[in-house]
């Protein structure tokens, strides 16, 4: 691995985690408006709604947080993968029932569903498989130990 392989690892960590604190800042100061996102879905129960939206926010600060600060990054990037591939299913299965929603990521105000927002989500989903498959650990706080 050459010098330029570790910082472009840290670069897609970086960017990866800027992309999920920003799209939790208008989560989190507006739960309600990001609920009736949720519940324009049509997948998640009723009332439950309420709990993603309050949840998921945070979960994405700590996440961006983690994977910039360096700070346990093995947990950030997987979860970060997990819910990529949450986002991509729900935005197929709103498409397939023709739904004409909201996205509701909050990285762009009043943008659709649609394959532009699946292949955004695909991009995202490549810099978290980077980040997972790295072997030097550079800038990290507390990296994973070897068994």
């Amino acid at each position: 691995m050459n010098s330029l392989d570790k910082y472009l690892i840290v670069i897609a960590r970086v960017v990866l985690g800027a992309i999920f604190l920003w799209a939790s800042f208008d989560k989190i100061a507006d739960p309600a408006k990001f609920a009736r996102s949720i519940s324009n879905y049509h997948i998640v129960p009723f009332g439950l709604e309420n709990i993603v939206a309050i949840i998921l926010p945070w979960l994405e600060l700590l996440i961006g947080t983690g994977l910039i600060l360096g700070f346990m990054v093995d947990g950030s990037v997987h979860i970060s993968a997990g819910l990529l591939i949450m986002f991509i299913f729900m935005i197929a299965q709103a498409m397939l029932r023709g739904f004409n929603i909201e996205c509701g990521c909050g990285l762009k105000e009043g943008e659709m569903v649609g394959l532009n927002k699946i292949l955004e989500n695909i991009v995202f989903l490549g810099g978290a498989y980077i980040v997972i498959q790295r072997k030097k650990r550079l800038f990290e706080v507390f990296p994973k130990t070897p068994l």
